[in-house]
């Protein structure tokens, strides 16, 4: 009996997490948005210095300012960027969105 009600609390806790996504990776919505602004940063960043020895520096201020404004951390982000790697259709799907979105922003 005792095993039971650990393993129905286990299976309730685990059908909570938002797309099966572990709770200390950034979730699907917000790592999408810190994508897309940290994209378009560098998409600046490079299209006015052209070489990243030059803007290095800035750019990683720049992102850095980004995570603490969405209350994220660097090593939290890298994290999750490397659990999205590693399932491919979830990456896939945040490609997706970010293409979606900047082709939005572009009409």
């Amino acid at each position: 009996m005792k095993y039971s009600v650990v393993l129905i609390f286990c299976l309730i806790a685990y059908s909570c997490q938002q797309n099966g996504v572990p709770a200390e990776i950034i979730q699907p919505k917000k790592m999408g948005v810190l994508v897309q602004k940290i994209t378009l940063l560098e998409l600046y960043y490079q299209s006015k210095y052209g070489v990243p020895s030059q803007y290095k520096e800035a750019l990683d201020q720049s992102v850095n300012r980004i995570l603490k404004n969405n209350k994220t951390t660097r090593q939290q982000f890298e994290k999750s960027l490397n659990y999205y790697a590693f399932h491919s259709s979830m990456q896939e799907k945040l490609n997706e969105d970010l293409l979606l979105h900047l082709s939005r922003k572009l009409r």
